[in-house]
């Protein structure tokens, strides 16, 4: 299995256990996103608080100025999926390491699969 594989099966199963999903936020309130090849954009989301500390330790000059805010899986649904829809932008789940490694879904996928844990 793949780290990025095993990282977002850690995500599914704490956002499951804990309803909160947590994404980063510049100093500006603009959200964390990632341009990808093909004109993509990813939206990185954690399953927890202290991932995105360790992240900006690993990363300082990329993600220093990077504060994590949580939501619960509810709102997360509600309001977010269809901004991520409307953007057309895929979920990065769980990045992790110094080169932000980890997979990116679709955010019916990422519905789909910590639904599965529920």
């Amino acid at each position: 299995m793949s780290s990025g594989v095993a990282q977002a099966n850690k995500f599914y199963e704490e956002v499951a256990s804990t309803q909160i999903v947590w994404f980063g936020v510049l100093p500006n309130d603009t959200l964390l996103e990632f341009d990808l090849p093909n004109e993509l954009v990813s939206f990185p989301v954690w399953s927890s608080k202290s991932r995105i500390f360790r992240l900006k330790k690993l990363n300082p000059d990329l993600l220093s100025s990077v504060e994590p805010e949580g939501v619960q899986w509810s709102e997360f649904k509600e309001s977010f999926v269809p901004l991520i829809n409307q953007k057309n932008r895929v979920v990065g789940i769980n990045l992790s390491g110094k080169n932000l490694s980890g997979i990116d879904l679709s955010v019916e996928t990422l519905i789909k699969q910590v639904e599965a844990f529920l």
